[in-house]
């Protein structure tokens, strides 16, 4: 076992036995998440990123490839004009569908708008709390992905999103014309040489958020949690998920086995026209990278 999951698995335990009371009474009070209280969740489609520099990264894209649902919230705030971070959860359920909002064997991924705790303050005034599309989003602990070992993961969205002053609103708009897309990108842990790794194309709002529960722990497209902080989070964010559900009255709603979406499959001519190259592609996009 790798060092990263013995710190892993002391960040259960810690988790387990320090925050987890702390959080169910404090999302219990605030009858939400104590952190990303509210948010907006939207089915969506994964598929490789073009260009892919490697047959390893190609894989890797492969497994995310499917449905996904992805959302959209704010740090601590549930208001819109507030200075903010802003978060955005992806869970990737690696098939075409139909899925389920609990089905195993998922990857859930949590992204924030700072890259590091010692940049939060910057990185929290250089966020636009008004537009989702506006910013980008790490994952800022690290994951262990077979082949390349640990890695940071980011994503960068498709910039501003419709005009408007709402940012719920913003979104949906931007959705509605084909223009809210999200790239995943991935770089060797410690380094800032992010490639493009997986594509999401935002396609409709779904009434998920009381019933959608992303998990730390689930890896199974092949990103591992590795680390104490990604550990410690696992128990506190079960903890305030039951303390929603109690709060509401309703502890037996949400996750139901039989609970499914028929998400669209995002088609095969996108996973079988990956090419493998030395190089990767971009977008000719101003926040994109250009990597020759």
């Amino acid at each position: 076992m790798s060092r990263g999951r013995v710190y892993y698995g002391l960040g259960v335990f810690f988790g387990l036995l320090l925050l987890s009371w702390v959080f169910f009474l404090l999302s219990f009070l605030r009858r939400a998440r104590f952190f990303h209280p509210s948010g907006v969740v939207y089915t969506a489609r994964a598929y490789p990123a073009p260009g892919l520099a490697s047959a390893m990264g190609v894989e890797v894209a492969e497994r995310l490839s499917g449905c996904a649902l992805v959302r959209f919230s704010g740090g601590i705030f549930k208001q819109h004009d507030k200075t903010d971070s802003l978060g955005l959860g992806v869970r990737f359920h690696g098939q075409p569908g139909p899925c389920s909002t609990n089905e195993r064997g998922g990857q859930d991924l949590f992204l924030v708008s700072f890259h590091s705790f010692g940049a939060i303050a910057h990185d929290i005034k250089a966020t636009n709390p008004n537009d989702y599309l506006a910013n980008t989003y790490w994952a800022i602990t690290p994951y262990e992905v077979k082949g390349f070992g640990r890695v940071s993961l980011r994503i960068t969205a498709s910039g501003a999103g419709a005009p408007g002053s709402v940012r719920d609103e913003r979104l949906e708009d931007a959705v509605r014309a084909g223009a809210a897309s999200l790239r995943l990108e991935m770089a060797p842990w410690g380094t800032n040489d992010y490639q493009p790794l997986t594509d999401v194309r935002l396609d409709s709002r779904v009434e998920l958020e009381d019933e959608l529960r992303l998990t730390p722990h689930a890896a199974g497209r092949g990103l591992r949690p590795i680390g104490f902080l990604q550990g410690l989070r696992v128990f506190p964010y079960a903890a305030s998920h039951l303390a929603r559900r109690l709060r509401q009255g309703a502890p037996g709603k949400a996750l139901r086995p039989d609970t499914r979406l028929t998400l669209p499959d995002p088609g095969a001519s996108h996973r079988t026209n990956v090419n493998v190259s030395p190089a990767f592609s971009s977008r000719n996009e101003a926040r994109e990278r250009v990597v020759g």
